[in-house]
């Protein structure tokens, strides 16, 4: 006999006592609320079930020699069953941290007041550097454990989020529509289905089967930012319909510190107000279909629709401005999910996801023979028909189809098998109305990838659970590629390409004891070049047909202790070490006076890094908390294969031992907060939270060129945050304040480009 306990929501409880009586034969319900009791002779039965803080229930029962009874039961809430209880137990970010894997899980629900987004809450995560072009709305650069870019993937609800867009991007999700975030450093799970080569990000958004959460937040730099999240479902048919909806709008128009040029030459330096960075967005996504039911436990179809417009006030580095190119996107994804546990047959768990991304974007580049200098100071070129950059009206049109299929088969409580496949392809169109002619653009731009992978996962006791598992990657592409550079025989010719790589590794987990778990994981992977890397953006990402898969050997070892005192007190501790050997690395090559970057292999680098994060906790009154990471990303290759129409050939690597550019390698994070009930009215409460932040100084080119005086480096920083929150009626009304780099430090991100000021927030939130 088997069956799955809810609430009146819907919602699976998990822990619930199901007890078959005569006889007393009982379980607890797993994670999804299901149990099933084995061996049970025919008879009369009471069946009850019963759960703390609801109604217990009893069913009778008659059961036939034979009979496969499947029992569903909704308990009901009862709120005045005691007055005060304590219960212990296991969140589902703890078990999401418990896993063999080293995984950091952040759970949003005591931030959904603040007026942090989804960037704020990573960039406080141990390992985790975000490095931003500038404010709201700009390009962004996730650093995990020294891997970056497209080496670290990004999934909602477990969906790829490649070409989202900005619209929709970690910058741009509000906190009260997550649940929590899961941040993978190396081994990545195959059910993700991705050839990510150093992490994955997983956001969850907010599973309720009922609630209504809206907010407003206005700040500095005339910001304004609307979320509105919902859900609703039938109790009897399962039928269920959800609703996100965000809008994000900001001038940008923070100070910063820069050099004056007239005439091509640096007259003063002085601290301007950006004048041409205004950012807006807007982001529509429902979903529809039933959850619970016989033939599917999730069945949703989806439509997601977003746009957005940006003006571009710098290029890759702040040595260019510009006063006239913007860039804008607008996407539209129709989607399908549908999962299944226990199909056909008992263990076997099936899901499905697909969608269509069709996305339309527009690079425009149109003023000639004008230039500005950071005053705003416009200087025209009589006759000239140059544009700021290139000169350009580019229509970029994107289209593509992602699925993934996960089928996991539970041979029995300590054998299991795992598989995904998972496909992706792309392809784009280019025209560029300003140059309609342009060679390149005539050629065929396709991504077709595939991701193979299996699992088998041995638990041997409770206290040790193991993980094996394979993957295959393919991928097939088809663009242009200029040859002969140099040479009366230049010219542009079509190239295709088609690689395929193997992977493999394993990961397991023991706990010494309850409050002890130690962590290994090993992983052999690769990572095929992505859209932008191979095509380029049409504006200041440049395309490399030539970029080759990287590959990497992934070691993680971790430990993780948890001790609760007399009093309420409870202090964790957790750390890892990490090490890395990679081959032909994909990184940005970014040369200080350009405005432009593109990608190419690094032959050989090898990282080594340890990071540990401490949190001590009195009650629910006082947390205080902090991290640090070390990472030593070198160059490892003693030569390299310089191709030129001069001088190819393999040449002594100046660069070896050193460390990569443009990337911190010593960083922290510390908070503490603290928390006040009933104050000014019953039902309320109040938070105040300090957040801390450091970086230290690191080479903005490679400390191998130029001399003592003249390296190039991003100098150290720290900054200061703290916020207030108080909410009515236990959470029903809300309102947050926070100020942000609260002594107004110069802060400095990527490729030396500052970030804004100090600056003032306030949110209002009320939820149903």
């Amino acid at each position: 006999m088997a069956g799955r306990v809810t609430s009146g929501t819907l919602e699976a409880l998990m822990g619930v006592a199901v007890v078959l009586k005569p006889g007393m034969n009982g379980v607890v319900t797993d994670l999804n609320g299901r149990f099933e009791l084995r061996d049970i002779p025919p008879g009369s039965y009471v069946l009850q079930i019963s759960y703390l803080g609801f109604e217990t229930q009893e069913l009778n029962l008659e059961l036939q020699a034979g009979d496969k009874k499947t029992v569903s039961c909704t308990l009901s809430e009862q709120a005045d069953l005691l007055q005060a209880v304590e219960i212990s137990g296991k969140s589902l970010s703890q078990e999401v941290r418990e896993q063999a894997y080293t995984v950091t899980a952040i759970t949003a629900k005591d931030l959904y007041n603040s007026t942090s987004d989804a960037k704020e809450l990573l960039n406080r995560v141990a390992g985790v550097r975000i490095m931003e072009e500038g404010g709201l709305g700009s390009a962004l650069n996730v650093t995990l454990n020294g891997f970056s870019g497209d080496q670290v993937k990004f999934f909602l609800d477990g969906i790829p989020m490649d070409n989202f867009g900005s619209s929709l991007s970690v910058n741009n999700l509000p906190v009260n529509s997550i649940e929590r975030i899961e941040i993978y450093k190396g081994v990545v799970p195959i059910w993700l289905g991705t050839d990510a080569l150093g992490g994955a990000v997983n956001i969850i958004t907010n599973q309720q089967h009922n609630f209504l959460d809206a907010s407003y937040a206005i700040g500095s730099f005339n910001t304004h930012r609307l979320s509105l999240n919902g859900a609703y479902t039938a109790p009897k048919s399962g039928f269920t319909l959800r609703s996100n909806l965000a809008y994000n709008y900001s001038d940008n128009n923070y100070r910063v510190w820069v050099p004056i040029r007239q005439d091509n030459r640096i007259v003063d330096s002085a601290e301007v107000e950006r004048f041409h960075d205004r950012y807006r967005s807007g982001l529509l996504k429902l979903e529809t279909g039933w959850v619970n039911r016989r033939w599917a436990d999730n069945f949703l179809l989806g439509l997601l629709a977003s746009g957005n417009d940006q003006q571009v006030q710098t290029g890759s580095t702040m040595n260019s401005v510009y006063g006239g190119i913007t860039q804008n996107s607008q996407s539209l994804i129709p989607s399908l999910r549908w999962s299944k546990e226990n199909l056909l047959t008992k263990g076997l768990h099936a899901s499905l996801y697909t969608a269509y991304n069709s996305t339309k974007s527009q690079v425009i580049d149109t003023l000639r023979g004008v230039t500005y200098n950071w005053l705003g100071e416009a200087t025209y070129t009589p006759g000239s028909n140059n544009g700021e950059l290139s000169r350009t009206f580019t229509t970029l049109t994107d289209s593509e189809l992602n699925s993934q299929l996960n089928l996991r088969y539970v041979l029995s409580p300590r054998h299991s098998l795992a598989l995904n496949h998972s496909y992706s392809y792309f392809q784009r169109e280019v025209f560029d109305t300003e140059n309609p002619d342009r060679i390149e653009n005539k050629f065929p731009k396709t991504l077709n990838k595939q991701v193979l992978g299996l699992a088998y996962t041995f638990d041997p006791s409770k206290k040790w659970s193991t993980t094996l598992f394979a993957k295959y990657f393919l991928l097939q592409a088809a663009t242009s590629k200029e040859v002969d550079f140099g040479l009366s025989s230049r010219r542009i010719e079509g190239q295709s390409v088609q690689k395929d790589n193997f992977g493999y590794g394993l990961a397991t987990s023991y706990f010494v004891r309850p409050s002890l778990q130690l962590k290994a994981s090993y992983e052999h992977t690769s990572r095929m070049p992505w859209a932008a890397e191979l095509f380029g953006n049409g504006l200041f990402i440049l395309p490399n047909p030539d970029l080759g898969p990287e590959q990497s050997h992934n070691l993680n070892l971790g430990a993780a202790y948890t001790l609760k005192l007399r009093h309420h007190h409870q202090l964790s501790l957790e750390s890892s070490f990490i090490y890395r050997e990679s081959k032909d690395l994909i990184y940005q090559v970014v040369r200080v006076a350009s405005p432009e970057t593109s990608s190419s292999n690094l032959s050989e680098t090898r990282t080594l890094g340890v990071e540990g994060s401490l949190l001590y906790q009195w009650r629910d009154r006082l947390r205080l908390g902090g991290n640090m990471t070390f990472q030593d990303i070198t160059d490892q290759a003693e030569f390299i294969y310089n191709q030129s129409y001069t001088n190819t050939g393999y040449q002594r690597n100046y660069q070896l031992g050193y460390r990569l550019p443009n990337t911190p390698y010593l960083f922290g994070n510390a908070h503490a907060g603290l928390s006040f009930q009933d104050v000014g009215a019953r039902e309320s409460a109040l938070q105040l939270t300090y957040h801390f932040s450091f970086v230290e100084q690191y080479f903005l080119s490679w400390a191998a060129l130029g001399s003592r005086d003249t390296k190039k480096i991003i100098p150290r920083q720290t900054a200061h945050a703290l916020e207030l929150a108080y909410s009515l009626q236990q959470g029903k009304y809300n309102l947050a304040l926070e100020c942000r780099n609260l002594l107004d430090a110069r802060l400095y991100d990527k490729y030396y480009l500052q970030k804004p000021g100090r600056a003032f927030y306030l949110k209002l939130r009320w939820v149903l």
